[in-house]
């Protein structure tokens, strides 16, 4: 998959304010060095002339960036770049509901450090001669071909005239082939949520695209096949052209190294062949189909059949079809949690040194296992910008691939031997580069590439130990994840050693000019921690003359709030093992991060109200939301991500949902009049329109996951896993609670689900299994024990209710009173089902009655006695049920 696609793990941001009356503009363009190459990562600031506004983004493997939600006017624009500079300020006129594109020059700054990465390692990299044949082969056989049908999968190829060249085979298999001629591929989803999906982006119900090229790469029995329903010699003509064209545009935009993979399975052919087709259509010039026994990988999970259109711009980019291998649908084997990894991390050992320059140098040691039979070639998630000098296996210096950083760049170590399932192995990695630290002024420094600085194996999908070392000029201070265990001097540097016991799914660094607090939590025993700076980063400077700017004074607030952030979800879900947290800020302003005992806060949270007015030009209450959030949001990743993690992309709701409701827990408990209004903010988040016409619910449910972030919905994931994954479990919750009791149920479900699943990755199926367990007579709407109807209807579907309650209330000769009252559920499907509180207001509180479960768009008509005549009879008094509207009258 596409690295562009790679989402941030545990990011929490807020989409910019727009005022009644106008539609918000967008900004976008490229950013390119003085030869047009592109630049990737290069961090990009609008900043509103008027108010001061900051606008980020940071430019994708393709050198793009896109800003949406501006309010007209003239932005200036700023851009970080390590080893580049702008020539001269740029400003831009945004205009109302439009998009204003610009093409960005960058000028060459100064060099600090001459980067040289040869010689240190015997063996030169991407040598593999099988490597290099793969990597280098032209044609050398054409056969004629018409009317032949490729059917993989869902996905039918039929090259209906023309010719395919085949590449020479390596260790006896070729693996790919161009055809030129008249083809179609056709791919029609059995999936209901996949065909709803593939409805919204393209419009059809069904993929058909005619094409003349294609890129065919294979290691099934393609070849084979297509040779046997050949009619004779073919024309070679093009086939030279067509696949320097098609090698240039999968190797330049930074995706994953093809040629390695297809060795991956030349080197282990006990793997079910792979089949992959690069397709220029008529109507779209790049999509790509591919059925990849060994899953797509990375955070999309398990699922082995994908289509994407890559057309840059188009109204219908992204991920068409992913999905399970239709087999495995039809036996009921199809799951989030199946296990296609090769080699299981069990021990790290990193040695990191960080120069004045900003560069970095580090050995990292890998202890593991391996889990399949035969595999010789080892994909690590290592930035391209880091270059990697030698790497040992055991003793012995190995062969590897890593190829330009601008190009298919990813890092593959090759083995001499097959590995054995179930043997212990160690494996030795040298690097060094730029790219992970960028210095942003005032002694802050952003620290990027927070899973690839080091060779990672299967992040967040894998949990390993860590013995961290860094060595840094001594004025400044690194931030490790586990416990600090040794501090000293080494010529100029200051030293560090950092180690968790606790197998911890991913491993970060903080750095900067920090200054530290810490206490200890008398109730729960936590170390809490801060580093923040005396200075804030450069790009706020140009804001102190309006009044003191010190991120520091605010440290104790971040300890404070950390602490009871804690204590809550201690009680609430159990206790963290970790014993400590450090709370660190980072330059970015609008987002935060949490890696396992270490949060990065953005810099905005350092700022009282007063300095966030100034900066922003006024009250912006959405920025303010976010501030009061973030920190809590941040610190039960601890929980959510990292002590229990997600399965795939479908399931990051369980992280990033359930963060997102531990927020809304935090406020409630802390500031209590904030609580009511979190929860309204993110169903206006889940519900409100955007330019288009379309809301973030319209974009599909819960289970599409990032995919929900489509052309017209752009912020499609982030508002709606965040806060209708949130409601999800408030929901939950609020059928689980009990008059005398409380939250008891819930708490003990989630104490349960938290030690059931302690460092592992919890699938949406298990989680759902983990309720039933403990669900009560309220959540049995269907009488079976089983809570399919809940899933079915606000994780798998999108339907949003609405309800309009009437009633009256009469004196009785008894002295009692009676209400009527009819209760009406529409804009749903007839099977919706839902039990609906229904609260009285007595003494200027609402009490909880009892639930009317509703089904589909209908009407029901109750009446019961009350002993003291009610203020008022309400529903949903605690946004119990995630409602389109509520509506009550009193008659």
């Amino acid at each position: 998959m596409a690295n562009r696609l790679l989402l941030a793990i545990s990011i929490t941001c807020f989409a910019a304010t727009t005022s009644n009356g106008w539609v918000a503009g967008t900004l976008g363009g490229t950013v390119k060095d003085p030869k047009g190459a592109i630049i990737v990562g290069a961090q990009v600031w609008a900043i509103a002339t008027t108010t001061g506004e900051i606008h980020a983004a940071v430019t994708d493997p393709q050198g793009r960036f896109k800003i949406d939600g501006l309010a007209p006017g003239t932005y200036r624009i700023e851009i970080d770049s390590h080893g580049f500079k702008l020539s001269q300020p740029i400003n831009v006129e945004v205009h109302e509901d439009r998009a204003v594109q610009v093409d960005i020059t960058m000028d060459v700054a100064g060099v600090k450090e001459e980067l040289s990465v040869e010689g240190k390692g015997t063996l030169r990299p991407n040598s593999d001669p099988n490597y290099r044949s793969l990597r280098d082969g032209k044609a050398s056989e054409t056969y004629a071909v018409a009317g032949l049908v490729l059917k993989r999968d869902i996905a039918t190829l039929t090259l209906s005239r023309g010719s395919v060249s085949f590449l020479p085979p390596v260790e006896g298999r070729v693996t790919m082939g161009i055809f030129v001629g008249e083809g179609e591929l056709s791919l029609a989803p059995t999936l209901a949520t996949e065909l709803d999906y593939l409805k919204k982006l393209t419009r059809q119900e069904m993929v058909k695209e005619e094409f003349d090229k294609a890129l065919i790469c294979f290691t099934d029995d393609s070849y084979n096949e297509i040779k046997s329903h050949s009619s004779g010699a073919g024309d070679p003509t093009h086939a030279a052209g067509v696949l320097n064209s098609f090698r240039d545009r999968i190797r330049i935009r930074g995706e994953s190294n093809l040629e390695a993979e297809v060795l991956a399975d030349i080197y282990n052919p006990r793997y079910p062949g792979f089949f992959r087709a690069y397709i220029h259509g008529k109507r779209h010039n790049d999509l790509r189909f591919a059925m990849l026994p060994r899953g797509v990988g990375g955070f999309l999970g398990p699922e082995e059949v994908i289509l994407v259109d890559e057309d840059r711009g188009s109204d219908e980019e992204g991920i068409w079809y992913l999905a399970h291998q239709e087999r495995e649908y039809r036996s009921g084997t199809a799951s989030s949690e199946e296990d296609k990894r090769t080699i299981d991390a069990e021990h790290y050992k990193i040695e990191t040194v960080i120069d004045n320059g900003e560069k970095l140098t580090a050995t990292a040691e890998l202890g593991f296992t391996a889990l399949v039979e035969g595999e010789r070639l080892l994909h690590f998630g290592l930035l391209p910008a880091l270059r990697v000098t030698r790497v040992t296996l055991g003793d012995r210096e190995v062969n590897y691939i890593q190829e330009k950083e601008k190009e298919d760049g990813s890092f593959n170590v090759i083995l001499p031997d097959p590995l054995t399932k179930g043997k212990e192995y160690r494996i030795t990695i040298e690097y060094q580069g730029h790219k992970v630290v960028e210095d942003a002024g005032g002694g802050n420094f952003s620290v990027g590439a927070r899973t690839s600085w080091y060779p990672s194996v299967n992040a967040f999908n894998d949990r390993a130990t860590f013995d961290l070392t860094f060595k840094v000029p001594k004025r400044y201070v690194v931030v490790g994840v586990g416990k600090l265990v040794k501090e000293w001097t080494e010529e100029g540097f200051a030293a560090s050693q950092w180690v968790s016991d606790i197998p911890l799914a991913v491993a970060g660094f903080n750095y900067g000019l920090y200054k530290k607090k810490q206490i200890v939590d008398p109730e729960t025993k936590y170390t809490i921690e801060s580093y923040v700076t005396a200075d804030p980063p450069a790009y706020l400077r140009r804001f102190e003359a309006l009044g003191s700017m010190s991120p520091a004074s605010l440290a104790n607030a971040a300890i404070t709030e950390a602490q009871n952030s804690v204590r809550i979800f201690s009680k609430y879900f159990g206790d963290a093992p970790y014993g400590r947290i450090a709370i660190t800020q980072q330059p970015a302003f609008n987002f935060g991060q949490s890696w396992p005992t270490l949060v990065y806060l953005p810099v905005s949270a350092f700022l009282d109200s007063t300095q966030r007015y100034m900066i922003m030009g006024g009250i912006n209450s959405r920025l303010n939301d976010f501030i009061y959030e973030v920190g809590s949001h941040e610190v039960s990743h601890q929980w959510w991500g990292h002590m229990v993690g997600w399965a795939s992309y479908h399931d990051q709701w369980l992280s990033e949902g359930f963060a997102s409701f531990s927020a809304g827990l935090y406020l409630q408990f802390v500031e209590p009049d904030k609580y009511l209004h979190y929860l309204d903010e993110a169903r206006k988040s889940i519900l409100e329109k955007n330019q288009w016409g379309l809301a973030a619910n319209d974009a599909g449910p819960v289970w599409m996951g990032f995919r929900l972030s489509m052309p017209k919905v752009r912020q499609g994931y982030r508002n709606l896993v965040y806060p209708k994954g949130g409601f999800i479990l408030h929901m939950l919750r609020q059928m689980m609670h009990d008059k005398v009791d409380g939250d008891k149920l819930f708490i003990e479900m989630m104490h349960d689900f938290v030690a059931s699943r302690f460092n592992e990755n919890a699938s949406t199926e298990s989680f759902k299994h983990l309720v039933e367990k403990h669900m009560t007579r309220t959540m049995d709407v269907d009488q079976n024990r089983k809570m399919d109807w809940f899933f079915d209807e606000w994780v798998y579907g999108s339907d949003v209710p609405s309800y309009r309650l009437e009633y009256s209330i009469e004196a009785e000769n008894t002295g009692k009173f009676l209400v009527k009252a009819a209760l009406t559920q529409s804009g749903v499907s007839d099977s919706f089902r839902m039990p609906v509180p229904i609260y009285v207001e007595v003494d200027g509180k609402p009490f909880r009655l009892g639930e009317a479960t509703m089904i589909g768009n209908t009407a029901l008509n109750f009446k019961f006695r009350l002993d003291k005549k009610p203020k008022r009879v309400m529903i949903n008094a605690y946004q119990d049920v995630l409602a389109r509207e509520v509506v009550t009258k009193a008659n």
